[in-house]
């Protein structure tokens, strides 16, 4: 009876190992096929797997950190590929956070997090160029704005369709702007030489007559007379033998306007004597003095 008891002892515990055995199988079987799927960016199959391995062991640390760190870069993924970069940023914090997890899992999610902070710098670079270039267009500035958006499509914005789409439109915009404000301008050049053209047609064929002729043809006043006849007077006096300070060049001159040339007469006094000395005519068409 002794016997028997030790022989059916013996045979459960030799069930029980096999069974713990195949539990340890399993488990390392899951987490095998859960670090498989993550090294292939399949999260929704490594969750799966990790659950399934703390079914087996159920308090298993390990397994409990894979799996909240799948689930944290599933969710960064996910938010990631709807530009929520706020988010992506969050969830990737928590699978790089834990201790016990997949180095794996925090390689890749350092990775999308220096891609994040990448792209959040050139969205900004991005929209600087972008306010630039709205307001060269505000302010009709074709050619720069134009330089500009050709500038900003040149660059690499796989990643920001919306802008792309925004920049080829302004570009269309820009040409059609430019063309019509070169119109407009062509239009206005025509306008003014049409108008100066017409205003020199009057002009010519404008009535003048005497005097009224003469003055608005010369139209000097009265010190740029005196100033001018005088200055020629007084060296042609020097050139005749006078010194400096023994005349007197009378500012009372008369305007002899009986032809299209404007004559001015001059009368030259002694300085020491009322006595006048010579009498000289301005002519003011061609700046030149006679004596007489």
């Amino acid at each position: 009876m002794k016997k028997l008891s030790l022989a059916v002892l013996s045979f459960l515990l030799l069930l029980a190992g096999c069974g713990q055995a195949d539990t340890e199988d399993a488990y390392n079987t899951a987490i095998q096929k859960g670090l498989d799927a993550i090294a292939s960016e399949n999260y929704v199959k490594a969750e799966a797997a990790f659950e399934l391995a703390l079914e087996d062991k159920k308090a298993d640390d390990k397994a409990k950190a894979y799996l909240v760190q799948t689930k944290a870069m599933q969710v960064a993924t996910d938010a990631y590929a709807k530009k929520d970069y706020k988010k992506t940023k969050k969830e990737v914090a928590n699978v790089i956070r834990e201790k016990q997890g997949s180095d794996a899992l925090v390689q890749k999610a350092t990775a999308l997090q220096t891609k994040v902070s990448a792209l959040e710098k050139q969205e900004q670079n991005l929209q600087t160029k972008w306010t630039a270039i709205e307001k060269a267009i505000q302010a009709k500035d074709y050619d720069a704005a134009s330089t500009q958006v050709t500038a900003l499509l040149q660059e690499d914005l796989s990643e920001f369709p919306a802008m792309k789409k925004q920049a080829e439109e302004a570009q269309t915009k820009i040409m059609t702007e430019k063309q019509a404000l070169a119109k407009q301008q062509e239009e206005a050049q025509a306008a003014k030489e049409k108008q100066e053209a017409e205003q020199k047609t009057a002009e010519k064929e404008a009535p003048m007559d005497g005097a009224d002729a003469n003055v608005e043809a010369i139209a000097p006043t009265g010190d740029e007379i005196y100033q001018a006849g005088a200055a020629l007077i007084y060296a042609d006096m020097m050139a005749q033998g006078q010194s400096a300070g023994s005349f007197i060049i009378d500012e009372n001159y008369q305007w002899q306007g009986e032809d299209m040339a404007a004559t001015y007469a001059f009368q030259v006094y002694d300085a020491a004597s009322p006595n006048p000395i010579a009498t000289y005519w301005y002519f003011a068409d061609t700046q030149e003095v006679q004596r007489q």
